[in-house]
């Protein structure tokens, strides 16, 4: 009886004998491609499960894991905690010393976490700098000792090899157990305990106790999360839109939109004052989804009526390296009527991408689709330059905070001419951001930076209304 070629998989009778027909030589092309795409599927198992920098697991099998242990201890009862870690300073270390050097003491940070846990403990990788761990059936002490274990071993410095000789983390513990006690809520907590810890001077523990939900910072971050979550099953989520202007004509060449959120009391919250707790709780992909997804309705609505127009859409680090979005951009555009060269992504460069190849390959998806891809925030740190070298782009943004005073600041005229150049160079467009006043529009318009927004320019008002399909 032949055997079968297939790494780990189970014998099939029906290709074993459709193999056993075949020359050898053919037999063993066939087989290798076969054992090939076995181990591309085992591949593509782990890197769905792991962080690709780390081998650590990501935050959406650490929060399958979460999900399932809180579960047990519920019905069946039993403790535990859960330790979120965040390296001290790592957004300095980029900019002195670049992404590598950063990248380099995130896996220095990892290997410890790896030595020190127990097996039974599990570590994932949540973000950039953001690191997890679960403990289960371990308690107060137990977690309390870990922690200062691993805040003292990073704290004790590292090798020569490192560019970075010291560093320090925050970290936060939550513990959990019983019937209350949600994934969800518990790793709020953590997550909370660990921003105590940094706003206490870093390098530090924090506890999170029960008795600080009536009041304080972690029962608002977590009202923030439900909010979040409610604003998306309960349809309380809205775009706003601002026109980009060409500086040449002064027409509207395409708008920007903005997601807002409204409040239990009615208000109108901008993105800014709750997208980090959805990072830190893993729920901008899924705010991601449905910017795009109005978006693309919006489009199609203005096609249809023979008035089309051209949006640009924000997408997190966190889409930009979760296939799951790029799947579904992929889709919509499939199914729908809106025409891909009026789409550009922006790619928010101050945003954490924790894997600039995985970016690179969904913003090369996205240009092959027909879309334009923006790097917004353009000028800050170090960060600009690695996305020049490993992220198709279309559009230079630049950073609002080299436009807003550059018409009585000296360094932000040299700045922004210095961008319009890389930008001609490398055969790209430019737009500036927070354009206030005449003078600052006359002065980007003569350096040649292509298009501009503002409220010099105009305001941002409701998308859907502006939009319209009757909209002109």
């Amino acid at each position: 009886m032949m055997k079968n070629a297939h790494s780990g998989a189970q014998s099939d009778p029906r290709l074993d004998a459709v193999l056993a027909k075949l020359p050898s030589e053919d037999r063993a092309v066939v087989q290798g491609a076969l054992d090939k795409a076995e181990r591309t599927k085992a591949e593509l198992r782990f890197f769905a499960d792991h962080d690709s920098l780390t081998g650590l697991l990501n935050r959406r099998r650490f929060r399958s894991e979460l999900d399932q242990y809180a579960s047990f201890t519920a019905r069946y009862g039993g403790r535990g905690a859960v330790m979120v870690i965040d390296i001290d300073g790592l957004k300095e270390v980029n900019d002195r010393l670049g992404h590598q050097a950063g990248d380099r003491l995130i896996r220095r940070v990892s290997e410890i976490l790896r030595e020190r846990v127990r097996a039974t403990d599990l570590v994932a990788r949540l973000s950039g700098d953001e690191f997890a761990v679960l403990m289960p059936q371990t308690d107060t002490a137990g977690a309390l000792q870990l922690g200062e274990d691993l805040r003292a071993q990073v704290a004790e410095g590292f090798s020569s090899s490192l560019e970075v000789a010291s560093a320090s983390i925050s970290v936060g513990i939550a513990m959990f157990g019983g019937r209350d006690a949600g994934s969800e809520s518990v790793l709020i907590a953590a997550d909370q305990a660990m921003y105590e810890a940094k706003e206490e001077g870093r390098n530090r523990i924090v506890l999170f106790h029960a008795s600080e939900q009536g009041g304080g910072r972690p029962q608002r971050a977590q009202t923030t999360s439900a909010r979040i979550r409610d604003a998306l099953t309960q349809d309380r989520l809205s775009l706003a839109t601002q026109p980009i202007r060409s500086l040449a004509s002064g027409g509207i060449e395409r708008y920007e939109l903005f997601l807002r959120m409204t409040g239990e009391d009615g208000e109108l919250l901008p993105a800014a004052s709750f997208i980090e707790v959805a990072e830190r709780s893993g729920m901008v992909q899924e705010l991601d989804r449905w910017v795009v997804a109005r978006a693309l309705e919006l489009m199609a609505g203005r096609e249809r009526a023979g008035n089309p127009v051209s949006l640009h859409m924000n997408l997190s680090g966190a889409s930009m390296t979760d296939l799951s979005v790029l799947e579904f951009i992929e889709r919509r555009l499939d199914e729908g009527e809106a025409d891909p060269s009026r789409c550009t992504f922006e790619i928010t460069q101050s945003a954490q991408v924790e894997d600039f190849d995985i970016a690179g390959a969904f913003a090369d998806r996205l240009t092959e689709f027909g879309c334009e891809v923006a790097i917004d925030d353009y000028g800050a740190g170090f960060g600009p330059f690695a996305y020049l070298k490993k992220v198709p782009f279309d559009v230079i943004k630049i950073d609002g905070t080299f436009v807003r005073e550059m018409a009585i600041n000296d360094a932000d005229q040299l700045t922004v001419k210095a961008i319009v150049e890389i930008a001609r160079g490398l055969g790209k467009r430019t737009i500036a951001e927070f354009v206030e006043d005449e003078a600052t529009r006359q002065m980007l318009q003569d350096y040649g930076v292509d298009m501009a927004q503002g409220y010099h320019l105009g305001r941002p008002v409701d998308a859907a209304e502006a939009l319209s399909a009757k909209a002109t």
